[in-house]
């Protein structure tokens, strides 16, 4: 059988002399680039130049090894990174570079589902659906069957499928396992009588994917499963795709998880029989930088690599061309402790730099004050810009105190994995429509335009309309256009459906013929529906704001037409589906004016001149999930390493001995993290608490470890959680005056104009660089003042709104505790030590594992057996030495 690897000739290659290419490498780069193999993993640390290495490899193979463009497949984790790819490959190889299979997994496998979708029932016109979408449809699901969406949440359903997918566990064999008996699409069926679990679960997942494949749709995840399922259910696809790629290039491997690596393996032809040797493939990771095992990410995958990949060969990377050496030497400290990793050092000839700098705040607001006070102090006195600057936390919710100071202080600042600008509900709207003209048979999208902007069809309508679908076996489109069939349709009912059915047939016919212009569909859509104008009557200031939101909608379809020479609709619609929170960042050499806030996770492959790592505490970072996991608690390290090293000149580590949360404020201990770094690298400016010294004291009575309730209000959604503070009288911010930069009790903010989405667009808010009352979507939405003497506090909210957050004064921050936590034992450190047995009063009967001396806050690691390898603090645990 032979393949056409190409329906066009190939562009030509600018094929480099073999100097050119390793010209600035260093030798482990060098061998990287050059070594000729079937499998090889480049073990790359923090900084130690993996992209520049991975293009040259390309470039290698293109040059050297007489590649085609068209036989290699570069897989990277978000579009922002294949961007970079391809225009570094650019200078390299020539335009060639922007036609090649550069992309994310899931962009890959959007084009392989587009030309072969249909052995697995996707014609390829089918709709991705974002989160927002997914979770409408799960609850219209669990509406059929009579399940109250307050008591089973559509998003912990979803993210039960979620992992099933990744795990490539399909529907049917799901439900073969756990409720063989249901048949999805069967009618009279009730489930509400069920507990959230895997029988339910089950069989919900089968009835969404059941309506996902009627409405021609995937959701994220089905992207690489059903890719795989094509891969292995149809051979000759199989061997088409083995033949067309025979060199395969994956960056970030350690973020693999189950499924992404099955579809590498399919890719390459590993496990087939068609004749074909399996394609040479090259991953690029470190696990020491393997932090998303929430998302399904397999550590396991890097670290097996040599085993999986027949004759693999590892090359480190451990040069580091982005940090000082002290900053070096502290990500070493930190993840040294970690068992079971591939031993790496990182250093640098870039010399020792300045010290790390510590602050040990009495409170989380104290804090987020001192942290700002310094950065307007480097931007003052040191130099650098308030774009040099990025604060890093553990989780969103920790953003607040940030926003609110920095909005005091009058600095700009964006804030990364707030409301994304696709989730702002006129854009998703107008998104809706485009998905509806691309995909009629879209039921979700169609019933969520159906009534937007409104035209007198609310739920009546609406579920007439869906009942007599479902009873017909038909789409809520075809559904339309048999108005007269439907039982109990009214006249006055039928008038606004066949209107709305009149207006979408102009629309599709319109956008056919305009295919290749999607900003001219998108100009329609906002005309002819009447989105814009209603919004434009609207007295609400804000919704002027939005009518700039859809605005910047249409200039997003008018850039990507501009960047892409064969555009359509359906691409366009592609594009936006696929973003993610990162591509929006400023690339590298850019500077947009305004401190950065984001969670560690969002920073992964992001470098900053200044970067301030706050949060740190026990319960805080490491999370207080973590605590009693052995393995939990080795990711949370690796986040630090990543955290650490993000930073190029200056390094701040903070902590706070006291923090809010849930309406009460709880003492909390320096994170381990902190006692890793060598006491000589770190310059203190405050080192002990208000805490500390009641606790040197013996006077401390709040609970900080054994409950492991301290830090449940703090999640790793990309919204906020609100929690109870305390009166704030310390702080000068809002009084009047303040050192650097303060404005009163007031502060402008939000950007002139809005930033432009066309190659970034995603979910940063930007405040505090223009004229009071516009974001940087162009939306009139974040302007208001901010006063900490006054109780209150307005700061952007998730939905785009100003929210006021009252503060109920209360005694002071020092001197305030949560709750008694008297030991709950005798014994010391020096009662214990590896091997000796104890028993706990949850867990039974375990052996000691290890014992850190840490004075108060000594930590004792126990293997319970089935019970799992838990780390406890050693005062507040439940146990009895035997």
């Amino acid at each position: 059988m032979s393949f056409a690897t190409s329906q066009m000739p190939e562009p030509e290659v600018i094929r480099r002399d073999p100097q050119e290419l390793l010209d600035g490498l260093n030798p482990q780069q060098s061998e990287a680039v050059q070594y000729q193999g079937q499998a090889l993993l480049i073990g790359a640390g923090a900084g130690s130049g993996k992209t520049r290495v991975l293009t040259r490899r390309i470039a290698w193979a293109l040059s050297q090894w007489r590649a085609w463009p068209s036989q290699i497949l570069a897989i990277t984790f978000t579009n922002k990174a294949a961007r970079e790819m391809k225009d570094r490959l650019e200078t390299l190889i020539g335009p060639v570079a922007q036609r090649m299979w550069v992309s994310t997994f899931h962009s890959a496998c959007v084009r392989i589902l587009r030309r072969d979708g249909e052995a697995v029932g996707l014609t390829r016109g089918f709709t991705i659906y974002d989160q927002a979408d997914s979770q409408r449809l799960m609850r219209t699901v669990e509406q059929q069957y009579g399940i109250d969406p307050k008591r089973i949440k559509p998003r912990d359903v979803l993210t039960a499928i979620s992992d099933c997918k990744n795990e490539l566990k399909d529907w049917r064999s799901q439900l073969k396992e756990f409720a063989p008996d249901f048949r999805p699409g069967q009618p009279g069926v009730r489930l509400g009588h069920l507990e959230a679990g895997e029988q339910l679960y089950a069989c919900l997942y089968a009835e969404y994917q059941r309506r996902l494949q009627a409405a021609n749709a995937v959701d994220f995840d089905d992207l690489i499963m059903r890719t795989v399922q094509l891969l292995r259910l149809d051979p000759q696809v199989a061997a088409y795709y083995h033949h067309k790629f025979r060199y395969i290039f994956v960056d970030e491997y350690q973020d693999t998880n189950h499924a992404q690596y099955v579809l590498i393996r399919e890719l390459a032809g590993l496990d087939a029989d068609d004749g074909e040797r399996p394609a040479a493939v090259t991953v690029v990771g470190d696990s020491d930088q393997s932090i998303y095992a929430f998302r399904g990410a397999d550590i396991h995958n890097i670290l097996d690599f040599e085993k999986d990949f027949p004759e693999a060969k590892t090359i480190m990377l451990e040069q580091n061309y982005r940090s000082t050496q002290t900053i070096l030497d502290a990500a070493n400290a930190v993840i040294s402790k970690n068992q079971g990793r591939r031993p790496k050092k990182l250093w640098t000839d870039a010399g020792k730099g300045s010290p790390i700098v510590g602050y040990a705040a009495d409170n989380d607001y104290e804090e987020a004050q001192w942290v700002v006070q310094e950065i307007v102090r480097l931007t003052v006195e040191d130099g650098f810009t308030y774009g040099d600057v990025a604060i890093m936390y553990r989780a969103n919710a920790q953003s607040r105190r940030f926003e609110e100071a920095l909005i005091n202080a009058g600095v700009p600042y964006q804030l990364i994995g707030g409301t994304r600008f696709y989730e702002r509900k006129e854009v998703k709207d107008a998104i809706a429509y485009l998905q509806c003209i691309a995909n009629p048979a879209d039921d979700t999208n169609m019933r969520r335009i159906l009534n937007v902007p409104k035209r007198g069809l609310g739920e009546r309508a609406e579920g007439t309309v869906a009942a007599y679908a479902e009873s017909a076996g038909l789409t809520f489109w075809d559904a339309l256009g048999r108005l007269q069939e439907i039982p109990g349709m009214t006249t006055r009912l039928a008038r606004p459906l066949q209107a709305f059915r009149d207006l979408m047939e102009e629309l599709i016919a319109d956008a056919q013929a305009k295919d290749s212009n999607p900003s001219e569909i998108v100009a329609a859509v906002l005309d002819k529906t009447g989105i814009v104008e209603e919004l434009r009557k609207s007295p609400d200031e804000q919704d002027q704001g939005r009518v700039e939101n859809l605005a910047q909608l249409q200039s997003v379809a008018a850039e990507y037409e501009q960047n892409t020479p064969d555009s359509t609709l359906a691409g366009f619609l592609e594009n936006v589906a696929l973003v993610a929170d990162s591509d929006q960042l400023p690339d590298e050499g850019e500077n947009n004016g305004s401190v950065t806030l984001m969670t560690l996770h969002t920073s992964k492959g992001l470098e900053y001149p200044v970067v301030f790592l706050v949060g740190l505490e026990e319960g805080t970072f490491p999370h207080q999930r973590a605590m009693e996991n052995v393995s939990e608690l080795a990711e949370e390290r690796r986040l630090a390493y990543v955290g650490i090293t993000r930073a190029r000149k200056r390094l701040y580590v903070t902590r706070a001995g006291e923090r809010s949360q849930w309406g009460r404020s709880e003492s909390k201990t320096p994170s381990e993290f902190l006692e890793d770094i060598p006491d000589a690298l770190i310059d203190w400016k405050r080192k002990e608490t208000a805490v500390d010294r009641r606790m040197m004291l013996g006077d401390d009575d709040s609970d900080e470890f054994g409950g492991f309730g301290g830090f449940a209000g703090f999640d790793d959604s990309d919204g906020y959680s609100t929690f109870g503070s305390r009166g704030r009288s310390r702080s000068s911010y809002g009084s009047g005056s303040s050192s650097y930069g303060s404005r009163g009790g007031s502060s402008s903010y939000g950007s002139r104009g809005g930033s432009s989405y066309g190659s970034g667009y995603g979910s940063a808010s930007s405040y505090g660089s223009g004229s009071r009352g516009r974001s940087s979507y162009g939306s009139s939405s974040y302007g208001s003042r901010s006063s900490y003497g006054s109780g209150s506090s307005s700061y952007g909210s998730r939905n785009g709104k100003v929210s006021t957050r009252r503060v109920a004064a209360t005694h002071s921050a020092s001197s305030s505790h949560a709750s008694s936590s008297a030991p709950r034992n005798s014994l010391t450190p020096q009662d214990l030590a590896a091997g000796d047995l104890v028993t706990h009063d949850k867990y039974g009967l375990g052996t000691v594992v290890a014992m850190e001396d840490k004075g108060e806050n000594s930590v004792v690691t126990i293997d319970f057996g089935d019970g799992g390898v838990k780390r406890l603090m050693l005062r507040m645990a439940p146990i009895e030495k035997l």
